[in-house]
């Protein structure tokens, strides 16, 4: 991996079983929890998602606040444990400076009956960004992820019994 590309890992735990896990996991254009003011104020906000999330090859994007948009390709998904997808196209801000290339969300299951959550998220930066502290923008990726998995807490804990499993669905 060149200079220019990086990743960040973000875990957390969940006390779920790894097949319920697996219900609620969802993409940060899906969630239902406010993003934190942080996120608010550097990334632009999710406005409305097409597409779908079903399969190897399902393509699905979201429009965002700065009238960018990204889309996904799904790559691999190893039901009730994996997905991996690419970001295919891009037009959010700093989509010529700093360019998400794709991630991974994991649930891993413990012998306690709880799981855990692992978003990993691949990004190259180029240009004007690489004079940004790359701690700062591996901060607010990771920040992106901790509402997630706040949200999939969230979820857990409304629903305790849930219809249909979001990582595989589009969420309103």
């Amino acid at each position: 991996m060149s200079n220019n590309n990086h990743i960040v890992c973000t875990s957390g735990r969940l006390s779920c079983e790894a097949r319920r896990a697996w219900e609620k996991v969802c993409f940060y254009e899906h969630i239902a929890t406010q993003p934190t003011f942080l996120l608010r104020t550097v990334l632009p906000v999710p406005q409305r998602t097409s597409g779908a999330y079903r399969k190897v090859g399902d393509v699905s994007r979201c429009m965002y606040s700065d009238g960018g948009y990204l889309t996904k390709k799904i790559a691999r998904i190893v039901d009730g444990e994996r997905i991996d997808f690419n970001i295919i196209e891009q037009s959010i801000r700093y989509a010529d400076s700093i360019l998400l290339r794709g991630g991974t969300i994991q649930i891993d299951s413990h012998a306690d009956g709880t799981s855990s959550v692992r978003m990993l998220t691949r990004y190259e930066v180029k240009g004007r960004a690489r004079f940004v502290p790359r701690f700062f923008i591996n901060y607010v990726v990771s920040a992106m992820h901790k509402i997630v998995i706040r949200d999939m807490q969230a979820r857990l804990r409304r629903s305790p019994a849930p219809a249909c499993p979001a990582a595989l669905t589009i969420a309103p």
